[in-house]
């Protein structure tokens, strides 16, 4: 009896070889509690790799996304392989875009949103980068979409959980294991925390773990209802 008690030493170092030992569903499982249930956002990295990428999704367009502090379009992130790589740049404030169809010229005009088409089809855009006014004439591609690297998504997600859905909760109606790949069906409740309307929407997570930590993920998000829920209308672009 006392050589089996050995087995089981009392500094913590088993339930260390437990968890080293925890299939990939059981991560799963545990991150989707204690992460996002129970709000412990500061155990990310118990469950993330310092290297994980969340995967964006592929769409039609030009490559880059801009941040809009104050009154300015500042652009944030430019998309490797992208119409926009080589020419623009992140700090690069966008000052007017257009297309044969339409120009945007206007602070709001932008914020809108912009340029949407096929691909091929030309637009120019004007930045401003220090004391230069510049234009690009680019035509739109098909972008991989944007990836999220560990820090900016963990910093996401608390944002998320404090500014957006403060009583964010997420149950698992579906988890499948193959490999090291690990897909779960995940359906989220919350109320807005600016809005103050409930919203139910549905998210297919995809996630590949290595030596029991998720090194990359792609989220297929359901926005489009999420958005309804909170009131966002959507509405048919002028031809």
């Amino acid at each position: 009896m006392v050589g089996w008690v050995k087995l089981y030493p009392t500094d913590g170092s088993y339930s260390r070889r437990y968890d080293l030992v925890k299939s990939n569903v059981e991560i799963i499982q545990d991150v989707i509690e204690q992460v996002v249930n129970q709000q412990k956002i500061d155990l990310w990295n118990q469950y993330f790799s310092q290297d994980y990428i969340s995967r964006g999704a592929p769409y039609v367009g030009m490559g880059f996304s801009v941040d809009s502090p104050g009154n300015k379009h500042i652009i944030n992130i430019i998309a490797p392989g992208s119409p926009a790589e080589g020419k623009l740049q992140v700090g690069d404030e966008l000052l007017w875009a257009e297309d044969e169809h339409q120009r945007w010229a206007t602070y709001e005009e932008i914020k809108q949103g912009i340029l949407q088409g096929y691909r091929g089809s030309k637009y120019k855009v004007g930045v401003r980068r220090g004391n230069q006014t510049l234009e690009y004439e680019l035509a739109r591609g098909s972008v991989r979409g944007f990836d999220t690297h560990n820090d900016q998504a963990k910093s996401d997600l608390r944002e998320f959980m404090t500014k957006e859905i403060p009583d964010l909760m997420a149950t698992i109606k579906l988890i499948l294991a193959d490999g090291d790949m690990v897909v779960c069906l995940l359906e989220y409740r919350g109320t807005h925390a600016n809005f103050e309307r409930e919203a139910v929407w549905r998210e297919a997570w995809f996630a590949r773990l290595s030596e029991g930590k998720i090194v990359e993920g792609w989220p297929v998000l359901d926005e489009s209802s999420y958005c309804k829920q909170l009131g966002y209308q959507i509405i048919p672009p002028s031809t």
